[in-house]
C-alpha cells in the first residue's frame, strides 16, 4: 500500500473552487501540505485544473491545484481528491498550526 507523502489532518473547513470561471462550493473534509479531500454537491472532471479559496484565520488563501480522484457519495454529492501547486506560505503555515498540539 502507498503511504502519503505528508499525513492528512480531518477537518471540516468551508472551500471555494473556481472552474471554468463559475464559483463552487464545497467542505474540506482532510488536508495536507500538498493535497485535499473536498467534498461538494458539484461534479467537476478529473485531471483538470482549478483555483482553491480557503478562508483562514485572519486571511485568505488562493492556489492551484489538479483534480486528481473523483468518488460518488450519493445522487447528489461528490468527494474529489485534489493535488495542490505551488501552496502559498499563508496554507502551509495553517497546515502547519493544525498539527502542532495545543498548549495548555
Amino acid at each position: 500500500m502507498e503511504r502519503r507523502a505528508h499525513e492528512r489532518i480531518d477537518t471540516s473547513l468551508p472551500v471555494k473552487c473556481i472552474f471554468d470561471e463559475i464559483l463552487y462550493s464545497g467542505t474540506i473534509d482532510n488536508l495536507s501540505e500538498q493535497g485535499m479531500f473536498i467534498s461538494t454537491g458539484n461534479f467537476l472532471p478529473c485531471g483538470d485544473s482549478l483555483e482553491v479559496i480557503i478562508p483562514l484565520e485572519d486571511e485568505i488563501s488562493k492556489f492551484h491545484a489538479n483534480i486528481k480522484r473523483i468518488e460518488k457519495i450519493d445522487d447528489f454529492n461528490y468527494s474529489m481528491g485534489i493535488e495542490i501547486h505551488d501552496a502559498p506560505d499563508n496554507y502551509k503555515q495553517f497546515v502547519c498550526n493544525l498539527r502542532m498540539p495545543a498548549r495548555t
